[in-house]
């Protein structure tokens, strides 16, 4: 498999969104191009889904609210971020470029952190932290597929894939999380989301070019 290769089609940030919120209310209809069946939990109700997402949370004042918009941007970057993570775990065992892992390093750490704040608001929305898009071949996902692939390679055919996923994944996630901030209704969430645009920009401009080696 080539870079091109692990580089997928081209969503819009809206449509994108779109499916993840009509997977969080159960109206998707199992994803594009690498689906499954649809996991447990996954079909929850429009009326279940907006009853957890306007629940307050509790010892929080009321003011935050969650709309499905909210809660399809926290699981698919709970979905995508996870991906990520394992991806970036491979670099210090694969990667022959002191730049790619430099680069890594701290971006994976970026991740941890990221995912315990969308673990946070999920569980202040009440909404059970479950998987809606197993399976699903989206934009900005690594699949396990691509993560297989991925593994499977070393030194300057590793970094070149991984660089290409990696470019996706964050040109994605500042697309979604741009999206989040006008469709979205919790400030929280809409807080993070500003965050993740940021960095996934800053990121991906100091994404680095893939080297022969190691200097």
């Amino acid at each position: 498999m080539t870079a091109a290769a692990v580089t997928r089609r081209v969503a819009s940030a809206a449509v994108l969104l779109a499916a993840a919120t009509l997977l969080t209310t159960g109206c998707g209809d199992g994803g594009g191009g690498g689906g499954g069946g649809k996991p447990t939990g996954e079909g929850r109700s429009t009326s279940a889904a907006r009853n957890a997402a306007t629940r307050p949370p509790d010892g929080q004042a009321t003011s935050g609210t969650f709309n499905s918009s909210d809660i399809g941007w926290i699981q698919l970057m709970i979905a995508m971020d996870d991906q990520a993570a394992l991806l970036l775990g491979l670099v210090p065992d694969h990667s022959s470029d002191a730049g790619v892992e430099k680069w890594a390093k701290p971006v994976a750490a970026d991740y941890r952190g990221e995912l315990v704040q969308l673990r946070e608001l999920l569980s202040r929305a009440d909404v059970p932290d479950t998987n809606p898009h197993q399976g699903h071949d989206m934009p900005g996902m690594v699949t396990e597929d691509e993560l297989r692939t991925i593994e499977g390679t070393k030194d300057a055919a590793f970094d070149a894939l991984f660089l290409a996923a990696m470019r996706e994944h964050l040109d994605q996630a500042a697309k979604i999380a741009h999206s989040e901030r006008s469709a979205g209704t919790d400030p929280a969430t809409k807080k993070l989301a500003a965050s993740v645009e940021k960095t996934s920009l800053t990121w991906r401009a100091r994404l680095p070019e893939a080297t022969s080696g190691r200097p």
